[in-house]
Parts: C-alpha cells; sequence; structure tokens
C-alpha cells in the first residue's frame, strides 16, 4: 500500500531562515523590490511630511558633532605642533574619525528610531528621538562599532571603511529588534553579506547625500543626514523582509 508523500515544509521568510541560517539577509520578502531611487525617494517625501520636527532633532545631532570637531581641532593642533609625523598624523586622523562615529551613533539612534516609526506608519516627533531607549546597548553598539573603525583606520584608511559599511545596520537592529551590541553587529554582517549589491549602491548613495550636504558648512546636513537615514531605514526593512509603510 502507497503512502502519501510528506506535506511540504512552511513557507520561509522574515524571521523563518532557510537551514544554516541567513541571519537578516539571504533575500528575504521584500529584498528583491528594493531599489535606490525608491529608498532615496521615499527619504526626501518623508523627510517633506516631518521637515519641522526632523530639523529639531538633527540639530541635537549636529551640535554634538561641532563640539567634537571643535575638540579634535584643537587637540590636534596642539599635537601637531610637536610631532608632524606620518603616523602620529594617521592615528590622530583614526581617533578623530572613531569618535565621530560614536557620537553620530548614540545621537543618532534617536533619529534611527524616529525614522523607523515613519516606516512603521507614525509620524516622526522630536519628543520620540530625545527618550534614549535601549541606551545601555545604544552606548556598547557604538563603542564597538567605533574601535573597529579605529582600527581599521590605523590600518591606513580601507579597513575603516569596511569596518563601518559592514556595521551600518546596527543601531537599527538595537532599536528596532532590542538586540544586544554583538548580535545585532552580527546581524548587520549578515544583512550587508546577503545583500551585498543593494547595500554597496545605498551605502555609496547616502554618504554622496550626506556630503552634499556637509558643503554648505555644514548647515546642509540638518536636511541631507535624516534622509540618509530614513532611506536607511526603509533599506533596512526592506531588506529584513518587513513591511514599510507608504
Amino acid at each position: 500500500m502507497s503512502q502519501s508523500p510528506p506535506p511540504p515544509p512552511p513557507p520561509g521568510g522574515y524571521g523563518s531562515p532557510p537551514p544554516g541560517g541567513y541571519g537578516y539577509g539571504g533575500q528575504p520578502p521584500g529584498a528583491a523590490s528594493w531599489d535606490v531611487g525608491t529608498a532615496l525617494s521615499y527619504g526626501w517625501t518623508k523627510f517633506q511630511a516631518n521637515a519641522g520636527q526632523i530639523i529639531l532633532a538633527a540639530l541635537a545631532l549636529f551640535v554634538g558633532v561641532a563640539v567634537v570637531v571643535v575638540g579634535f581641532v584643537a587637540i590636534q593642533s596642539a599635537i601637531i605642533s610637536y610631532d608632524t609625523s606620518f603616523f602620529v598624523v594617521l592615528f590622530l586622523n583614526a581617533v578623530f574619525v572613531a569618535a565621530l562615529i560614536v557620537v553620530l551613533q548614540i545621537i543618532g539612534a534617536g533619529i534611527i528610531r524616529g525614522a523607523l516609526d515613519i516606516t512603521e506608519g507614525r509620524e516622526f516627533t522630536a519628543a520620540t528621538v530625545f527618550k534614549f531607549q535601549n541606551v545601555a546597548n545604544v552606548v556598547v553598539t557604538a563603542l564597538l562599532i567605533g574601535a573597529a573603525v579605529l582600527v581599521g583606520t590605523i590600518l591606513c584608511y580601507l579597513p575603516g571603511l569596511v569596518a563601518g559599511f559592514v556595521t551600518s545596520y546596527a543601531l537599527y537592529f538595537v532599536v528596532d529588534k532590542n538586540m544586544a551590541p554583538v548580535d545585532a553587529i552580527k546581524a548587520s554582517f549578515e544583512l550587508v553579506k546577503d545583500n551585498l549589491g543593494n547595500t554597496v549602491i545605498w551605502y555609496i548613495v547616502s554618504a554622496i547625500v550626506g556630503g552634499v550636504g556637509a558643503i554648505a558648512c555644514g548647515v546642509g546636513l540638518l536636511v541631507t543626514y535624516p534622509i540618509a537615514i530614513i532611506g536607511t531605514a526603509y533599506t533596512y526593512k526592506r531588506l529584513t523582509g518587513q513591511e514599510v509603510a507608504p
């Protein structure tokens, strides 16, 4: 007597990785529908719809970055007046980049929370940005990323760029999924690895967007940085197979 065939396996999807696991990458549902034009357009459209509140929040980030830059310039000038060797300058630049990234990550985590709210259909509010949820995980994650970038930058810059790239979604996992720092960094690495083409394209485009804002004495960052953050939140949601509010 013949036996009926076994039932098919349940469909995969976000939260149901295939054997071996794809972390939060591996082309989950929604990844194929991502494109850079839509991500950029989404960031711009949502910025316009929430401009007042976003700019208020971005001002806090701007002040934090300004403090780091001014402090670094003062320290660098004092040290270089005694030693201008290549390795001293390289080390100072590495410290500056790492410190800047830590500040951007810690303060920017609030803006990330607001950007994720937008992708979930809620309005962006400056009050949400200053709630500092998951602050311990945010700070530790930022410090780990800053340390990786510091070491990578000392190794002649390129490894530092790579470290910043592969960890660029870590805080999104911390804020969105309340992940522990190391788990969030691993998840970011997996997301980037499994969606390398899309994440490379977005990383370059978002860096260009930020660079355009920096041209206007940094003031333009009040607009371009939030656009990049919202676009990255959109990218994160799509590449992890989550729904994105229109």
